[in-house]
């Protein structure tokens, strides 16, 4: 049994003896990026940032779209995420042009552009590394290719990773070692205006699939060997990311295994498997259960931030004699998953039932001139926000050292495909945060520094968890979970519960759900014989202690 006993409630709402004060206004954020002239303050954020497990993911720093001033501000000022994912920091990119005559090109200017807005709010920096080059890159056999073989080969052939030719691995070795150079921080050769080191690489992106690595899995384990030593000749501090792995099976996501009614939906749909995906799933499953054996790095990026996916890859980890070896969420979709057209399980079919009106969402969804985008947006992006903690909370649980959700930014067009329309924290149509922002904020103010967290026991489809956060404080995470997709015109799940609470009063404040809110609502709650009673709703809350 998890945790203390939740006894149900008798009513729905807070029982007779409880009194709220709703409206009560918000307490002021806990965590405020310090200006890096303060001395003191500016350290002491920066070195606890460094443990914080709160991040963002999918920020595209060689895209000039993300170098815009206002995403590092509104993301790592506003919402105050203490790590951040550079994604595809490539080589073809930083070195455009094979050297001549000994002398290298590296343009570096871009990346410390991105590098010092981020890092003036104190925000430590994971560096996805993508290793095609144009010039420096071998040609692929494609014999490993299984849904992009044949006339698709010439997608995972001319843009995906794999292996330097022999006459350019030493300039791959030295790449390494000069973008690692430049910014650890330790005086030599380091970047101008660097605040403090980054010692976090990971070695190409989900490199079981063929759409990102070209080549066979002990390929990728003499590219990852490689990267690693050459990153740790320049510094010895550094730390290597495992490229992302995921499992064929599916698991459960807030459990080890799925509930029933989330059993029952995905295998209503895995027979809709495409043929050609099977061999594709197969082959990842067995190519990441290989690459965790490789003894080059520190660090496992699980795909996705599901408990049972967390705890059966902490499983194989043991089983491989790598339990060193810390487990992140280095890539999370900020999303209310919907059911695309492509049945393909942990990219379209996850162990979370969708809407059934799925394909209409993401349409109307894309479009903010269809007559249906404001209903369904406003709903949408309160479901959004709610599967921030929802995606936390098990992930905690489970583990993981780190959560980088993402997208950072979304855009409502047309054409663009999902989930890249439906996942990010910022709109680049509008250019404000969503709400799942302001809940990520909200979260990150009431957890930052959690040092353990426990799943309580509570009645069916209601969900506790109970965070120990820095100074002693104690903050439950509260919600529920029917495991029914409901559309957004149809009701959506409450349960009641009364909860032990041994302090006079209560603090419980809920996330922010409406377009245009950007401060949560807070009540004071008063318990009735040591208990609070009150209904759980789709819509996750924060208790904690009032007052001193």
């Amino acid at each position: 049994m998890r945790g203390i006993v939740v006894a149900l409630g008798l009513c729905a709402g807070l029982a007779a003896g409880g009194q709220a004060r709703a409206g009560e206004a918000a307490q002021p954020p806990r965590l405020v990026p310090p200006s890096p002239t303060d001395g003191a303050a500016w350290q002491r954020y920066v070195q606890q940032g460094r443990e914080s497990p709160f991040g963002l993911d999918y920020v595209f720093v060689l895209d000039p779209r993300f170098r815009k001033p206002e995403v590092a501000r509104d993301l790592g000022g506003v919402v105050g995420v203490r790590w951040v994912n550079f994604a595809h920091v490539g080589w073809g990119q930083l070195e455009p042009k094979p050297p001549k005559a000994g002398k290298r090109s590296y343009d570096w200017a871009t990346l410390d552009e991105g590098v010092r807005q981020w890092q003036q709010y104190g925000v430590h920096i994971m560096m996805s590394l993508r290793l095609h080059s144009p010039w420096g890159t071998a040609k692929p056999s494609g014999e490993e290719f299984t849904y992009l073989g044949g006339l698709l080969s010439w997608i995972p052939k001319g843009g995906a990773d794999y292996l330097p030719k022999p006459e350019h691995a030493q300039d791959l070795r030295d790449f390494i070692a000069a973008l690692v150079e430049r910014y650890d921080g330790d005086g030599v050769a380091d970047m101008p205006g660097l605040r403090f080191p980054i010692l976090h690489y990971q070695v190409g992106n989900e490199c079981y699939n063929e759409l990102f690595w070209a080549g066979m899995v002990e390929e990728y384990g003499q590219c990852l060997r490689e990267v690693a030593q050459s990153a740790r000749r320049a510094c010895p501090d550094v730390k290597i990311v495992l490229s992302g792995v995921g499992f064929e099976q599916l698991y459960g996501f807030y459990d080890r295994e799925m509930d029933p009614r989330t059993r029952a939906y995905v295998e209503s749909y895995l027979p809709k498997v495409g043929p050609k995906m099977r061999p594709f799933v197969k082959r990842g499953d067995e190519f990441c259960r290989r690459s965790i054996q490789f003894p080059d790095y520190d660090i496992l990026d699980v795909r996705w931030p599901y408990y049972g996916v967390i705890a059966a890859w902490r499983d194989a980890l043991q089983r491989a004699g790598r339990e060193d070896v810390e487990v992140w969420s280095a890539e999370m979709f900020a999303v209310l998953p919907l059911l695309d057209q492509m049945i393909l399980q942990y990219c379209t079919l996850q162990p979370y039932p969708t809407p059934s009106r799925s394909l209409e969402y993401i349409r109307v969804l894309r479009n903010p001139n269809d007559r249906s985008f404001a209903a369904i947006n406003r709903w949408y992006r309160a479901m959004q926000a709610a599967m921030i903690p929802k995606y936390c909370m098990p992930a905690l649980e489970a583990g993981s050292k780190r959560l980088m959700m993402g997208w950072a930014l979304d855009a409502q067009t047309p054409l663009a495909p999902y989930p890249l329309g439906v996942d990010g924290l910022k709109s680049l149509t509008t250019d404000k945060l969503w709400p799942a922002a302001y809940t990520y904020k909200l979260l990150i103010e009431k957890l930052d520094g959690i040092s353990a967290c426990r799943r309580l026991t509570v009645p069916d489809t209601a969900y506790a968890y109970e965070c120990l956060v820095r100074g002693g404080r104690k903050v439950i995470v509260a919600f529920c979970d029917d495991h029914i997709a409901q559309n957004h015109d149809e009701p959506t799940g409450t349960v009641a519960i009364a909860i032990p609470f041994d302090a006079p009063s209560a603090r419980l404040t809920h996330i922010v759900a409406e377009p245009d809110e950007t401060e949560p609502k807070v009540e004071t709650l008063r318990p009735a014989a040591g208990r609070l009673r009150l209904t759980l709703t789709e819509l996750p809350i924060f208790l904690e202690r009032a007052g001193p």
